[in-house]
């Protein structure tokens, strides 16, 4: 298979097809008016207001080789032209007032440079044997008008995203990592890949130095993917979609869960799973809820009984309301859940994104009601381990 089309592979797996890009080509008009199409990158990661683009380089296997060549390889193709191709991609950003792009759903979507927040550039090469070590362990290239540029060979790659699993995780890593480089710089180029992963997921403070025994955290992580893995839930909103005016409209809703680390989507799928549980015994229950202050936004589940089926709408809606004004949210997603003939289930969905605004008669009904669950912090290690290992990367969210 070719380099690219791997990548292209594991993105789309990895990251869903609704926020990947390999055919990236788009048709602008030159400065003589002419119009031209050009490639924005080899492959684009988009979610919100952030994105990664991919320069890929790959090694040709034409007999034997020296490690001078690979070492002129390297420098043509990956330092100077790689790193070329990422200045051509941030220059096309800033001077396309929008870009349209089709993703692996095949569903086009608009990008808009001035929107992106967090942008990280990175050039993945594949290389040979022979290249020679301290290029091999290469970890950036620092542009004056690029800022840095991530350099990662495909099979650490590889390695990162099947350790680190959800694109919010991978795009923490790489801002992460960007901090790593800025503190510790040539340093970092004595060390693996895995030393930087591993640093990651066990210490998560950047300000303490990286080393090569960090690296033993990737043998010890236990994903336990079953308690947190919500990807099923995710593909099922584009197969259920059948409205051909607007097929991205559940786009709101699965751009918000792709944002989640695993910690968050650890407590999404107990109250998920909770909220099923209530309906398939018709039980009578307050909705479960969380907020995430740092995406400003919330989650409000609630289950069904079948006396309440019927004004499934209107709940859906004042619940939702009601828990993004008790949080102070800027966005809050309310989902609804209710059996259906044959034992099975059915989710509601519904988004409310706005600025907080006072209400005093919604307090009022708030204070004078008990819709809710008393809030509590929840502070848990994001990554566990199949040994005793001192991990002292933590975070906490708000969750009933």
């Amino acid at each position: 298979m070719p380099f690219e089309d791997e990548i292209a592979e594991l993105n789309q797996a990895y990251f869903f097809r609704e926020f990947t890009y390999s055919n990236t080509n788009f048709r602008t008009r030159n400065e003589d008016d002419v119009e031209v199409e050009l490639e924005l990158a080899d492959s684009l990661l988009s979610i919100e207001d952030s994105a990664v683009i991919f320069q890929l380089k790959e090694r040709e296997v034409q007999g034997d080789s020296t490690l001078e060549r690979e070492r002129t390889w390297f420098e043509n193709k990956v330092l100077r032209k790689g790193t070329k191709q990422v200045r051509d991609t941030l220059r096309y950003l800033e001077s396309e007032e929008e870009i349209t792009l089709k993703n692996h759903r095949e569903h086009e979507i608009t990008l808009r440079g001035s929107s992106i927040a967090n942008l990280y550039k990175l050039v993945v090469f594949q290389g040979r044997p022979e290249l020679p070590d301290e290029l091999a362990k290469k970890k950036y290239h620092e542009s004056n008008t690029a800022g840095v540029v991530h350099i990662i060979a495909a099979e650490d790659y590889k390695g990162i995203i099947s350790t680190l699993l959800t694109p919010a995780e991978f795009m923490d890593y790489l801002s992460y990592r960007e901090d790593l480089i800025d503190l510790w710089g040539e340093h970092l180029n004595t060390l693996p890949e895995q030393a930087l992963v591993g640093h990651y997921i066990m210490i998560g403070n950047v300000e303490e130095k990286p080393e090569l025994r960090h690296s033993y955290a990737l043998a010890m992580i236990d994903h336990r993917a079953e308690e947190w893995d919500i990807s099923v839930v995710i593909r099922l909103f584009a197969d259920r979609i059948i409205d051909a005016e607007s097929p991205t409209g559940y786009y709101p809703i699965i751009s918000t869960l792709a944002q989640l680390n695993r910690g968050d989507l650890r407590q999404f799928k107990q109250r998920y799973s909770l909220s099923i549980d209530a309906v398939r015994a018709n039980n009578q229950e307050l909705p479960y809820r969380m907020a995430i202050p740092r995406l400003n936004c919330g989650f409000i589940f609630i289950p069904l009984t079948l006396e309440e089926i019927p004004h499934q709408g209107e709940l859906i809606r004042a619940l939702t309301e009601a828990h993004k004004y008790d949080q102070r949210l800027e966005k809050c997603i309310g989902i609804t859940f209710s059996v259906v003939e044959g034992g099975g289930y059915d989710v509601g969905w519904c988004v409310i994104n706005c600025p907080w605004e006072q209400d005093d008669e919604l307090a009022n009904f708030i204070a004078s009601n008990r819709l809710f669950r008393e809030v509590r912090t929840v502070e848990e290690n994001h990554y566990t381990f199949n040994e005793n290992v001192v991990v002292r990367r933590v975070g906490g969210d708000e969750q009933d």
